[in-house]
C-alpha cells in the first residue's frame, strides 16, 4: 500500500511540475514573445502560410466528435443487442474507449471556451492589445486556442491509451497547434494555455474512468494501466 501511495504521489508531483513549467512558459511568452512573434508572422512566407492553412484543419473538433460519438453510440447498441456475451463484452469495451476520446475532445473544448470568455484576449492582429472579458466576439477570443485544445485533448487521451506512442501524438498535436501561430490568429501564449487546459481536463477524465475501472486501473505498484478492449478482460473495461 505504501508503494502504491508513493507512486500516486509521484504521479501528482509530475503533473504539478508539468503544469508549473507550462504556466512559466506561457507567462514568458505573453510578456516577452507574443507581440514580436506576431509581428514576424505578419510577413511569413506565403508557402508556409498555405501549408499552415491545410494543417490547421486537423484542429477542428467536429470530425473527431462526430466520428467518436457515432462510434460510441453504435458500439453501445451492439453491446446491448449482440447475441453472444463475448461480442457484447468486446463492443462494450470499444464503446467506452470511443466515449473516452469523445469526452477528452469535448470537455477540453468546453473548458477552453469558458476560459476564453473570462479572459477576452485580443487576437494578434487587433490593436490595441487589451482584454475584453465576456465580449463574445471573435476578435477577443484569442486565449486559449480552441484548435490547440482540441488536438492536445485528443493527444493526451490517446497517450493515456497508448503511452508508448505518447511523443508521436504530442508532436503531431504541436504541429497542428503551431499552425495557429503561423496563421497569426493566436499568440504562442494562447497555444501554451490550451495545453494546460487540455492536460488538466484529460488528467481528471482519466482518473474518473479509472475510479470506476473503465478502460483504466491501477496496478499493485499504483501505476495507472490501460486495458484496451482487444487485450483486456471484462474487469478492466467495464464497471466493477
Amino acid at each position: 500500500m505504501t508503494k502504491s501511495l508513493n507512486t500516486s504521489a509521484a504521479d501528482r508531483r509530475g503533473l504539478l511540475i508539468a503544469i508549473a513549467a507550462l504556466l512559466a512558459a506561457m507567462s514568458v511568452s505573453i510578456v516577452f514573445i507574443d507581440r514580436p512573434l506576431a509581428a514576424v508572422m505578419m510577413n511569413v512566407d506565403p508557402r508556409l502560410h498555405a501549408i499552415a492553412e491545410r494543417v490547421t484543419w486537423f484542429g477542428r473538433s467536429t470530425s473527431y466528435l462526430v466520428t467518436s460519438g457515432v462510434a460510441a453510440l453504435a458500439l453501445g447498441l451492439i453491446a446491448w443487442r449482440a447475441p453472444s456475451e463475448a461480442l457484447r463484452r468486446f463492443a462494450r469495451g470499444w464503446a467506452w474507449l470511443t466515449l473516452y476520446l469523445f469526452l477528452a475532445v469535448a470537455l477540453s473544448g468546453i473548458a477552453n471556451d469558458i476560459v476564453k470568455e473570462f479572459v477576452g484576449r485580443a487576437r494578434p492582429q487587433i490593436n490595441p492589445q487589451e482584454l475584453r472579458p465576456f465580449y463574445f466576439g471573435y476578435d477577443y477570443q484569442s486565449f486559449p486556442s480552441g484548435h490547440a485544445a482540441t488536438v492536445f485533448g485528443l493527444a493526451f487521451g490517446l497517450s493515456a491509451l497508448l503511452p508508448r506512442l505518447r511523443w508521436l501524438f504530442l508532436i503531431l498535436a504541436a504541429v497542428v497547434a503551431s499552425s495557429r501561430v503561423i496563421l497569426n490568429v493566436h499568440h504562442l501564449g494562447d497555444v501554451i494555455g490550451s495545453v494546460v487546459v487540455a492536460l488538466l481536463v484529460v488528467h481528471w477524465l482519466t482518473a474518473f474512468f479509472a475510479s470506476r475501472q473503465l478502460l483504466f486501473e491501477r496496478d499493485p505498484s499504483g501505476r495507472l494501466q490501460c486495458g484496451l478492449p482487444h487485450r483486456a478482460n471484462s474487469r478492466r473495461i467495464t464497471p466493477a
